[in-house]
């Protein structure tokens, strides 16, 4: 009768009946993720798709296990999962870092050595601009024929 008495107890704690219906909802979305992800066709991924794919599968099996011992009552930060579980969040960063290195913008190295050629100042450039000025106000002086003088 005292087990009884124990379950007629847990059952009119809303908190932990609420607690555990959204374990079990929670399990079922898990559930079916995953299997969402087994149910992909690995070899028509493309290799970025891959690690995608691969990241998500091996993060989400190994906090599953983090709730695992959780709920066991053990401490997973001194088990060796909290390791694992850092492992695979550098190795996230890093294929972060890859992904954005892709689609990074590239530079045109020969508009950009025209654009700064065509940008600098050199000496001929000034010697150039001085005569075509000194040719430009000159008085041009024409023959009886209406031909201009050398």
């Amino acid at each position: 009768m005292a087990t009884l008495d124990l379950d007629e107890d847990l059952l009119k704690d809303e908190e932990l009946v609420n607690s555990i219906q959204n374990l079990d909802k929670s399990i079922i979305e898990i559930e079916a993720l995953l299997e969402s992800q087994i149910a992909i066709d690995y070899t028509s991924l493309s290799v970025e798709e891959k690690i995608k794919h691969d990241l998500l599968n091996v993060f989400a099996l190994n906090s599953l296990y983090w709730m695992y011992l959780r709920m066991n009552g053990t401490d997973p930060t001194t088990h060796n999962i909290k390791r694992e579980l850092d492992r695979i969040k550098s190795t996230m960063d890093i294929a972060k870092g890859a992904m954005s290195k892709k689609n990074m913008l590239r530079v045109d190295k020969g508009a950009a050595g025209r654009v700064i050629e065509h940008a600098l100042w050199t000496p001929e450039e000034k010697k150039r601009r001085l005569q075509v000025m000194e040719n430009s106000n000159k008085k041009i002086k024409f023959n009886e024929n209406g031909d201009p003088l050398p």
